[in-house]
């Protein structure tokens, strides 16, 4: 039995291996998660848009166990209440270093299968931005262009492909001053993280 979960549920209830768990998580994961990268407008960066990658998972509060089973198995995140809605509670992992050492590599050992190809394109995306290749304006117009292939190929963003990537390129051609997107400190606050991400997945 999975006793470590004990102060939270009878671990009789939970699957009796913690491969199962994990599957269970995945197929959890599948329904009712997210891998989204928005696309914010922000002056002073060096092309005017900042890359945003985040994972979450949204349940009711009356559901809040799954949540902290997702954060204990991860190791990472936090569990924050949805911006304007005190019954929606959403497990979120934003810290881009988190991202790539604790979530992406669960994913890659435990496949999706209806959300694997956004996956796939979150964990490109997340990687590249690790290695610095936003630094160029190619390889920031790459990135661009993978997360617009994502959640319904972009339908459900403001902003068209076409507008973010002519924005680009004329503050690209200005030599705007270089700010690039840094990883969320740990310090700043619960309330101003979900004032972030709440509701998440909102941007271009």
């Amino acid at each position: 039995m999975l006793y470590e979960f004990r102060d939270l549920i009878d671990p009789r209830m939970l699957p009796g291996r913690r491969k199962e768990l994990m599957y269970y998580l995945v197929g959890f994961t599948d329904a009712e998660g997210c891998f989204s990268v928005s696309l914010k407008k922000q002056e002073g960066t060096r092309f005017g848009w900042v890359l945003d990658p985040v994972f979450h998972v949204t349940q009711h509060k009356s559901n809040r166990i799954v949540l902290e089973i997702f954060r204990r198995t991860l190791m990472c995140g936090r569990i924050i209440e949805k911006h304007g809605q005190p019954d929606t509670l959403v497990y979120i992992v934003d810290n881009r270093r988190q991202l790539a050492e604790k979530v992406i590599p669960f994913f890659r050992r435990h496949r999706l299968i209806l959300k694997h190809r956004d996956f796939e394109r979150f964990a490109e995306i997340v990687e590249a931005l690790e290695e610095k290749k936003h630094a160029t304006a190619e390889g920031f117009r790459e990135l661009v262009q993978k997360a617009f292939e994502m959640n319904m190929a972009g339908k459900q963003r403001r902003h068209t492909l076409e507008e973010i990537l002519s924005d680009i390129a004329s503050v690209a051609s200005s030599g705007s001053s270089e700010a690039i997107r840094r990883t969320p400190r740990e310090g700043v606050s619960n309330a101003e993280k979900g004032r972030r991400y709440g509701p998440p997945g909102k941007g271009a």
